[in-house]
């Protein structure tokens, strides 16, 4: 592109300085007074020198004015890092980590799911253990409720309570490529710590006060919200519909069904359901075509009337980030138009970027700042250059309904395009997957979003003055969305639709962001297809040099893995071979509302390193903390063979385990004591209990019973070995000394039974002598697992006792020599 053709964007240049030093500071982990001091001199002292060496060339001046950004930016993030850790909040939570009074007063409003009421409190003091401290910070708060609370007893916004709770930090994720809830806490709410309570009782509402004028204009905007949501529902009379009109002119998408959802995401068309620069640009066009059409004639009236109407909009849907960013982006394209200068997109967008982070820096990490201002980027740089070079003067110049159609079709095909590229390395390092057909749907799809936000806009006032002609008018949108929501559900039905692919490298995404620059910067399309070639083709000579493009946590040529998963009170292991072969050994428990633990933690690591296929799969009992996940698993991956040791049980979710494994015709095959089951090369599993397999009579063993026929599996890869004992109990424990004696020995002993007083007997533990001893156990959990006195057991036979609920999960990795700890954080 030529230099002179190039618009001048200081802010674009300010913004990937500062997002600079926002993302080392993140990556240097800076959080300490020493760390924020030295930024804060470096951001200075290039001050001080930009402002004495002003004579000098620009180069020198421009070096000295990002170098000044990029330690204003890492300052910025590190500030916040140094506020989280010195609060007094998280101080207390880390070193009393129990029960806990809070009084203070509701911030949000109370979200009831399915088994849990979660909301925020602006801490007026906390007493634990008979200490009051006297503290002003906000708290992420959640109540555990099995049966529909009464109404009159759950707590409302602005209400000053009495909450008797647990309290604990927020800590990070403890799986690899888990969903970091508490993170999000902290970096989107300002959260300090966690408060959990078992009953809706134990929360006193002490009073409620009347609202503050800020606390009152929030009410005010959330009861026309509100009002909003209740106009569309009556005009709209099919359900789904009425959800998806809430969706893209409220931002509310909690009406409609999760298979909508699901649909809509698989198809790439999940961006249609949020507030977003799309639906804040179309109210901004429709407030314009009004003032006009009412006649206002002066130009910078209807501006700022439409930046006061914009505003108003984004306080009436919440001002969430995305709206936030939205709003920022949007006003300051008004403030230029309103100034008369002509807004150059990159730019604008750009300063409301760089603003954004000023103020929130951790949304350069999240997901919504990426893909909105991602789309944006990708508009101004990609498209416009496509278009430029693809779509011919003859085409733009031409009168012809054809030329007209042709040129609409191929520029609404570019723009699709280019924000399918730009937004690439996003989805695939957070999601792991691409919406193949949301390239060709997104072209159908958009339009008809864009016509039904027009039309569900004008559905509000048409409505409030006549109920009679809203319902008329809400027709029209039920054919609109019916046909938008079938396009979503055929388009995901295809196998195609969504390509998964693991979690890509940093070099892979910055070698593939300059190449696309290469691609873009083209003056013909005979250019833009030679350099994509190109491009391509250095993709996979680097793939054909074995130089992988995805980062593994658990995949290390030559290398055997095991990944001991935190399920909380359960088992889950992955056994992954040095070839890259990977098995499994139980898979975790259901939480409270019946979901698969493994959906939340064990799928995430599978989608994100790209596992498809499960070689065989172990259940050592059919305890629902062992096999609660494997439905999930076969529903997802492809698991070739299941060894059990042929225990049966009852109930809904062994009926619906048995359903999908007769469904798949999946091999199942009993093992039992003696057998020794050749995984790959030097990896074996040797089965050491139980005696014999059990059969469909054993649907009547007690609880113990199944942990005396659980599965005891030894891995044992060249010289080192990891023992896995299931539930089994202290005489199974003492007969296997018996039986094996020595070959007892391993690098690693998974904890029989959670760390339970009924194993780890002395003489087993005694014969075992690992280097680690790990326990797979749930925090808080009612059993009182890990008992003290197998701790002691353990660690007096010179074992380095690791636990999931204190350290998350646990990788090991083997050369064939011996077990060692690898950090996967």
């Amino acid at each position: 592109m030529n230099s002179e053709n190039s618009p001048h964007r200081p802010a674009l240049l300010t913004l990937i300085a500062c997002a600079t030093g926002i993302a080392l500071a993140r990556l240097s982990g800076a959080h300490l007074p020493i760390e924020l001091f030295l930024s804060l001199l470096l951001f200075l002292l290039s001050g001080i020198a930009l402002i004495w060496f002003r004579k000098y060339p620009n180069i020198l001046r421009l070096s000295l004015g990002l170098i000044c950004v990029v330690a204003f930016g890492f300052s910025i993030l590190t500030f916040q890092e140094y506020r989280f850790d010195h609060s007094q909040s998280r101080r207390i939570s880390q070193i009393y980590e129990g029960d806990a009074i809070i009084y203070g007063k509701i911030t949000s409003d109370p979200n009831a799911s399915a088994d849990v009421i979660s909301f925020f409190i602006e801490t007026d003091s906390l007493r634990v253990n008979s200490c009051t401290f006297a503290i002003s910070e906000k708290i992420a708060a959640s109540i555990g409720h099995r049966i529909p609370a009464p109404s009159e007893t759950l707590p409302k916004y602005g209400a000053r309570i009495k909450l008797f709770a647990t309290l604990s930090p927020l800590k990070p994720p403890s799986n690899p490529y888990e969903v970091p809830f508490d993170m999000k806490l902290k970096e989107h709410n300002d959260a300090k710590a966690r408060a959990y309570s078992k009953s809706i009782y134990d929360l006193y509402i002490l009073d409620s006060p009347e609202p503050s004028f800020v606390e009152m204009v929030n009410i005010f905007f959330r009861n026309i919200d509100v009002q909003s949501k209740s106009l569309i529902v009556r005009s709209v009379q099919d359900s789904v519909a009425a959800g998806f009109v809430s969706a893209v002119v409220l931002g509310d998408k909690s009406s409609l069904p999760q298979e909508t959802l699901d649909d809509f995401q698989k198809a790439g068309l999940t961006h249609l359901l949020v507030v977003s620069g799309f639906n804040v640009a179309i109210i901004a066009l429709i407030v314009a075509y009004l003032l006009r059409l009412l006649g206002l004639a002066f130009r910078r009236v209807r501006i700022a009337v439409s930046m006061i109407v914009i505003l108003f909009y984004c306080l009436v849907v919440g001002l969430e980030p995305s709206v936030i960013r939205a709003l920022i982006a949007t006003e300051f394209i008004f403030l230029a138009l309103f100034l008369e200068r002509k807004p150059d997109m990159g730019n604008v967008t750009a300063g409301a970027a760089l603003l954004t982070l000023l103020l929130r820096p951790y949304d350069l990490f999240d997901i919504g700042f990426q893909l909105s201002y991602g789309a944006v980027f990708s508009i101004v740089f990609i498209y416009t250059r496509l278009e430029k070079v693809c779509v011919s003067s003859e085409w733009k110049d031409s009168k012809s309904t054809y030329a007209q159609f042709s040129q609409r079709s191929l520029q609404a095909g570019l723009l699709s395009l280019s924000i399918f590229l730009g937004l690439l390395p996003v989805f695939l390092f957070h999601f792991h997957r691409v919406s193949v057909v949301g390239l060709i749907v997104n072209i159908i799809g958009v339009p008809i979003a864009g016509l039904i936000t027009v039309l569900g806009f004008l559905l509000l006032p048409i409505s409030i003055i006549s109920p009679w002609v809203g319902s008329l008018y809400g027709e029209s949108l039920l054919w609109l969305t019916n046909l938008v929501t079938f396009i979503a559900h055929i388009s995901s039905g295809f196998g195609w639709s969504v390509l998964q692919l693991p979690r890509p490298q940093t070099i892979v995404i910055v070698l593939y962001l300059l190449g696309l620059w290469y691609m873009v910067n083209s003056q013909t399309v005979k250019t833009i297809v030679s350099r994509s070639l190109m491009c391509g083709a250095v993709m996979l000579a680097l793939l054909f040099i074995a130089i992988p493009f995805s980062s593994s946590v658990i995949h290390e040529n030559g290398k055997v893995s095991i990944l001991f998963f935190d399920v909380g009170q359960g088992d889950a292991i992955l056994l992954t071979s040095a070839e890259g072969k990977n098995y499994m050994i139980d898979f975790g428990g259901i939480n409270r509302n019946y979901s698969p633990i493994a959906d939340r933690v064990i799928r995430p690591l599978f989608q994100a390193e790209g596992i498809r296929t499960i070689e065989a799969g172990f259940v050592t009992h059919m305890h629902i903390d062992h096999y609660g996940g494997l439905k999930s698993i076969l529903e997802s991956e492809h698991v070739h063979q299941l060894y059990t040791s042929g225990e049966r049980t009852q109930g809904y979710a062994a009926f619906q385990l048995d359903s999908i494994i007769q469904s798949q015709h999946l091999s199942v095959e009993r093992i039992h004591q003696g057998q020794e089951i050749r995984l790959a090369k030097d990896l074996s599993v040797f089965v050491l209990n139980p005696e014999s397999t059990t059969d469909e009579v054993t649907m009547g063993l007690s609880s113990q019973g199944m942990n005396h026929n659980s599965l005891a599996l030894k891995v044992v890869y060249g010289n080192s070995s990891a023992l896995l004992l299931g539930d089994i109990e202290g005489s199974d424990e003492e007969a296997l000394v018996h039986r094996y004696g020595d070959f007892l020995k391993s690098d690693i002993v998974k904890v029989a039974h959670h760390g339970s007083r009924t194993s780890s007997t002395p003489g087993f533990v005694k014969t075992c002598k690992p280097k680690y001893a790990v326990i797979s156990v749930g925090k808080n959990n009612t059993f009182g697992h890990p008992a003290i006195s197998t701790l002691k057991h353990w660690v007096h036979n010179g074992a380095q006792v690791m636990r999931t609920d204190k350290s998350g999960a646990l990788l090991f990795e083997s050369d064939g020599k011996t077990f060692s700890q690898v950090e996967w954080q």
